[in-house]
């Protein structure tokens, strides 16, 4: 009777220890759920990033295509960038006190 109380007991100790190993392992392991929780920000953030770089891409081609077919643009840019100017233009810039 007593051996059989200790069966019981160490039976106990054994799927108890098992229960919290596999609890570990199902919350922190590699593929717990803390990881799968830090994975899925990260997947977030460089989808993000990359729809923000896919946005200043697109830009950036737009700007291309206007630097190669729009001469006004071309002028535009040149006079307010560069301060460049047509021959016999004279040229006033404003200081803001």
């Amino acid at each position: 009777m007593n051996f059989r109380k200790i069966i019981i007991q160490i039976t106990c100790v054994v799927l108890l220890a098992f229960i919290a190993s596999s609890l570990w392992s199902f919350t922190f392991g590699d593929n717990g759920l803390w990881n799968q929780h830090k994975l899925k920000r990260q997947i977030e953030h460089l989808e993000f990033e990359t729809d923000s770089l896919k946005a200043i891409l697109e830009f950036r081609k737009h700007e291309g295509e206007r630097l190669l077919k729009d001469s006004f643009y071309i002028e535009s840019i040149a006079r307010s960038k560069y301060g460049m100017s047509k021959k016999g233009e004279a040229v006033y810039q404003f200081i803001d006190e």
